[in-house]
This record gives structure tokens, C-alpha cells and sequence, in this order.
């Protein structure tokens, strides 16, 4: 499993990690496939960036490469590093979407001219992706690489809308359509036979408490709505490998003003929802925490997650372990044998 590390030690999720050097670190596994947490490794370190901060790490399915995300003042961008060899690519200003089922290209976003783009992991080549929306910023894979689910807003007030675009045929279908509300993070299940997406409202606050949805995989129509669930900060849900539940950021904190507007100021747990019936299970209790960036382990046993600048482990059914001590550590991402 890797992870980001910071300077300083945790337990401050206000302090800001802007400006600083991160290292990309990692717990091997043992024979038993097991993690080894009595010391990481370290697979390579960034340099301090001026007014950025690296917030997100992502490893592609196929194991071979590590995406850091960052989130700067003047904007985004991200860097992917070879596992094998440890080079890296410096990708073009814009955010990170997803990953390819079998790990070779990218979505990304442009944040230059709003554009969703498909690059190569090896080559680099990128290509723009036509006839889709104005708009457009969420979009994810189906399982079988050949179709993108899309959400897009044409601006504050004008709702948004779900479609799905073939690569193949370059072209896009509208599914839904939401006035009043915003769709976001559309997510097949690895299975394609389950859809999930968050809906919340249409407004000019930052941080909300927004609707998760199970829908139709075939249209995007919304069936059944598991809970409530926190909108805005950016955390999706998360499918399990089996595609039978998912896992989602809950607020614990809906009524605070100052969290609808400081991201560091939401209180949050992760709950687990089964899909065929909608039960909910609460796999996390933190009282006090902001708790986020749940990934799945390959096999579907554990999940890890952040909380109060630490990377912890939970197994269904059992309380959450600490796994870092003593340092800033944020942003697990598990890696796989290639």
C-alpha cells in the first residue's frame, strides 16, 4: 500500500500542507500478502512546490504507475511516476479522473480550456474528446473500457445532466437530466450491473450534504436512494471489487455553517451500503474527525482510509486500526502485482 507523507507530525487537519515536500511512500506485503507496517519504504519524494499542495494519490489498476495530484493556487496538475523504473511524467494542467480498467490510459480535465482528454500512461499521447457537453467535469469508465459516463453543468443555476459517450464512435448520449441539482461522480460497479452518483443541490455553497443514489446502468435513472451523504469536498463513492456495496464519505455535522463553507470543518465516518438491499452499516465512529480517501483492498477484505492525518485499516466487522505513527500521512492508494 502507498501513501503520501508530509513534514511535521499529524493530528492537525486544519494545519496547511501547502509549500512542502512530500515523500511517496509504502508498506510492502509479506508472503501471506500481508501488510508490512514496521517500516515503509519509500518509492520516490516530491520537492516543495510554491503555493501547492499534493492531495491526492491514485495507483492504476494494473500496478504499474502512481498518480500525485496537485491542487495549486494558480491550478492543477499531476505527476505519474513508473513503478518499474521511477520516471515520471509531468501531465498537463488539469485534474485527474480515472483510470482505465486495464490501467493504460487516463481521464483527465484540462483546466485550460475545460476540455475532458484520454492520455497514454506509456506514451503520453493525448486526445481531446469530442461532442461532449459544456461543462463537462466528472468522467468515469465503464468496466469494459469502452464507454465514459459523464457529468456536465453549463453554470450555477441551469442544473446539470448525465450521458454516457462511446470511444469508439466518438459520440455522446444524454441519459438524465437534473434541474436543481447537481450530479457528481457517477460510478459503475466493476461489474457494469449497478450504477451509483451523488446528487446535490444547485447552489453557490461549497460544501453541502447531498443524496447517493443507486440508478439504472443502462439510462442513469435514478431507483433507489441509499442516504445522505457528504457533497462538495470531493470524495466519491467507492465500489467494492465485488460490486455488491459500496462505501461513502457520511457528514456527521450537517447543521454547521462554518462546515458548509471551510472544508476542514466537516466531521465525517465511512459507511457501508449493500446494494441489493440499501442497508447501511457504519464502518468508522470518529467523533471528531475528518475522515476520507477510502480505497478498497484488491482482494475486498479491508479498507484504507485518512483520518486526523494518519492512514488507518478496517476490516468489515471490526474496529479501524492506525497503521502510520508519528508523521503526516495522508492518501492511501493500494498497489497490485503486475
Amino acid at each position: 500500500m502507498a501513501f503520501l507523507t508530509y513534514p511535521g507530525e499529524g493530528q492537525d487537519v486544519n494545519a496547511s500542507l501547502n509549500s512542502v515536500p512530500v515523500t511517496l511512500a509504502a508498506y510492502p506485503t509479506d508472503q501471506n500478502q500481508q501488510l508490512n507496517t514496521t517500516a515503509p519504504h519509500t518509492l520516490g519524494s516530491q520537492p516543495a512546490r510554491a503555493m501547492c499542495e499534493a492531495d491526492q494519490l491514485t495507483a492504476s489498476p494494473n500496478g504499474r504507475y502512481l498518480l500525485i495530484q496537485y491542487n495549486c493556487e494558480a491550478a492543477l496538475f499531476a505527476i505519474l511516476q513508473n513503478l518499474a523504473t521511477g520516471a515520471e511524467t509531468n501531465l498537463a494542467r488539469g485534474c485527474f479522473l480515472d483510470w482505465s480498467p486495464d490501467g493504460d490510459w487516463l481521464l483527465f480535465r484540462q483546466t485550460d480550456n475545460d476540455e475532458i482528454w484520454l492520455i497514454h500512461a506509456v506514451t503520453g499521447n493525448a486526445q481531446s474528446l469530442p461532442h461532449l457537453p459544456t461543462g463537462t467535469y466528472n468522467a468515469t469508465f465503464h468496466p469494459s473500457g469502452q464507454q465514459v459516463i459523464t457529468a456536465a453543468s453549463r453554470g450555477l443555476g441551469f442544473g446539470s445532466e448525465l450521458g454516457v459517450y462511446d470511444l469508439a464512435g466518438q459520440s455522446y448520449t444524454r441519459w438524465q437530466t437534473f434541474p436543481g441539482q447537481i450530479a457528481a461522480f457517477p460510478r459503475w460497479s466493476p461489474d457494469g450491473a449497478r450504477l451509483a452518483y451523488i446528487l446535490m443541490p444547485d447552489s453557490n455553497q461549497p460544501f453541502t450534504v447531498g443524496e447517493l443514489w443507486l440508478a439504472d446502468p443502462a439510462t442513469g435513472a435514478p431507483t433507489q436512494l441509499l442516504d445522505a451523504v457528504d457533497a462538495g469536498h470531493g470524495y466519491p463513492p467507492v465500489w467494492s471489487p465485488d460490486g455488491r456495496s459500496l462505501v461513502y464519505v457520511r457528514r456527521e455535522n450537517p447543521d454547521s455553517i462554518r462546515a458548509d463553507h471551510l472544508a476542514p470543518a466537516l466531521r465525517s465516518n465511512l459507511v457501508l451500503a449493500e446494494a441489493a438491499t440499501g442497508q447501511t452499516t457504519p464502518l468508522t465512529s470518529f467523533p471528531d474527525s475528518l475522515v476520507y480517501d477510502a480505497v478498497w483492498s484488491p482482494d475486498g477484505r479491508e479498507l484504507a482510509f485518512t483520518a486526523d492525518d494518519a492512514i488507518w485499516l478496517v476490516a468489515l466487522g471490526q474496529p479501524p486500526t492506525q497503521l502510520t505513527q508519528s508523521i503526516t500521512a495522508r492518501h492511501p492508494a493500494w498497489l497490485v502485482e503486475n
